[in-house]
């Protein structure tokens, strides 16, 4: 309704050859008239559903000239004559040069997903611990938190909630270190955001049909975070600049024997050699239950990944002789599962370090460590096909114990969850919902909730035309 000036992408043509996307900067209205400029058609999109009070507008264009200096030309530029110029020789690279600039952004996505999914873990956690329904004959019944599945459903969903309120402290330096910044956030914004979109709808069947109120305010919370899988960079287009980043890396590492990861992401893959002769031998529990045995299994996943990817593109682009089809057609159950899974593996490494500084009260180290043990194996658990599929694994003895690992962890976080959500969580002000204040009050509050709801008791309007003339008397009398 109001915009003068849009930075547009579009693609860049010069002397019959197109060299893909470059940012625009395009005045679109008339700052002294609000009117639009000759050629270019602008408006408001209409009511989405959810988050109409971001202002979101369609605009086309025809036939409409801008100067040639109105290229951002950080990247790239084009001379009077018409001439191309670029320090990068690779397109792709151009690209994701420019849409490093949208850095800053994600992060905050990043960021507000994370708060949205502490608000939805609080709720259901705080729920779970008063609600009680079913148990043993002869006694009375038990909060549903005591339930194994129940801890099953949420409590991942709780370690998520910690390890994610961590991620930020990955992306420091951002002038100097940009690419590998760009890759850890075109992983992690998909993956915070995604994890919180589950959480969420996990949370609201959690609280059963006191989820579905509006009181609840699940709904309200997955409103929000619904669109945040898609804008600044829609999440599955997003995790390919990662992948592309990891290829290179594996590219360096054959030809080079080097690794360009200044924030040592993946230095590892130096060690592909030894890394990838690791042999899962684990017997017992214990094996899965530690932070070494976790970051080894990511260590290696992530390296037989990027190798299998690498070796489909390659075998793509000898057929194909198009790199565009060797990249598109790796991307399901390859690339875009290694940039899911490096995005796990940042955030747990950055998590780790983060609880492992001196400023962190010895005291609370047992119960992180324990909440970051259960994010890593929750994790591992949605891969394990991966494990068998490159011969890390060669009988069931890794997902047995990788599960019952889970479920033991979930057990000892069984005491401690509700002080867990209770150091994450905001005022019940911010949480805003009838099944998670901090009170413990379940049962009043929603009480309160139905009986402050207008009418919720009264007769309708209509009463007397749905009334029975001679309706007999329904209530019960006395035999006697």
């Amino acid at each position: 309704k109001t915009c003068t000036v849009a930075l547009v992408f579009a693609q860049l043509n010069t002397e019959g050859q197109c060299h893909g996307l470059h940012a625009f900067v395009v005045p679109i209205r008339d700052p002294k008239t609000l009117l639009p400029y000759p050629g270019i058609i602008v408006g408001d999109i209409g009511e989405k559903i959810g988050l109409n009070g971001i202002d979101n507008g369609f605009i086309m264009f025809q036939n409409y000239r801008i100067p040639r200096e109105n290229l951002l030309n950080r990247t790239a530029d084009v001379t009077p004559e018409g001439e191309y110029e670029s320090s990068f020789s690779d397109p792709g690279r151009i690209l994701g040069a420019a849409l490093e600039n949208l850095s800053a952004g994600r992060v905050g996505i990043m960021q507000e997903s994370a708060n949205n999914l502490v608000s939805a873990v609080t709720i259901a956690v705080r729920y779970a611990a008063i609600r009680t329904q079913f148990g043993p004959s002869n006694h009375q019944e038990l909060p549903i938190i005591e339930y194994q599945l129940h801890q099953w459903r949420l409590f991942p969903y709780v370690s998520a909630a910690v390890e994610m309120s961590h991620t930020e402290t990955a992306i420091d330096n951002l002038r100097e270190m940009i690419s590998e910044i760009h890759a850890i956030i075109s992983a992690t914004k998909p993956l915070i955001t995604w994890t919180c979109r589950d959480a969420i709808q996990e949370c609201r069947e959690a609280c059963g049909g006191h989820g579905y109120l509006k009181a609840a305010r699940f709904g309200d919370l997955r409103n929000t975070v619904d669109p945040c899988v898609s804008y600044e960079g829609d999440n599955n287009v997003l995790v390919q600049q990662t992948s592309n980043w990891l290829l290179r890396q594996w590219h360096s590492v054959l030809e080079e024997g080097q690794v360009h990861s200044p924030l040592s992401t993946c230095s590892f893959l130096k060690d592909h050699l030894v890394i990838l002769k690791f042999k899962f031998n684990g017997s017992t529990v214990q094996d899965v239950k530690n932070i070494d045995f976790i970051i080894s299994c990511y260590k290696w996943l992530i390296t037989y990944l990027v190798k299998i990817t690498h070796e489909k593109q390659t075998a793509l682009l000898a057929y194909s002789k198009c790199k565009f089809t060797a990249r598109n057609n790796s991307q399901v159950y390859k690339a875009a599962i290694l940039s899911r899974v490096y995005g796990e593996f940042v955030a747990l490494m950055y998590y780790w370090k983060r609880i492992n500084r001196n400023d962190v009260e010895i005291s609370l180290k047992p119960i992180l460590e324990t909440v970051g043990i259960l994010y890593g194996l929750s994790c591992l658990d949605k891969h394990l096909v991966y494990f068998y599929q490159g011969s890390f694994a060669n009988n069931h003895s890794l997902s047995e114990l990788v599960k019952d690992g889970i479920l033991d962890v979930c057990s000892l976080l069984k005491s401690d969850v509700v002080a867990v959500v209770d150091a994450l969580a905001p005022s019940d002000f911010v949480i805003n919902s009838i099944l998670g204040k901090s009170d413990g009050k379940l049962y009043e509050n929603i009480q309160a909730e139905f009986f402050n709801n207008p009418g919720a008791m009264s007769r309708p309007s209509w009463w007397r035309e749905i009334k029975v003339d001679d309706a007999p008397d329904l209530k019960i009398r006395s035999k006697l």
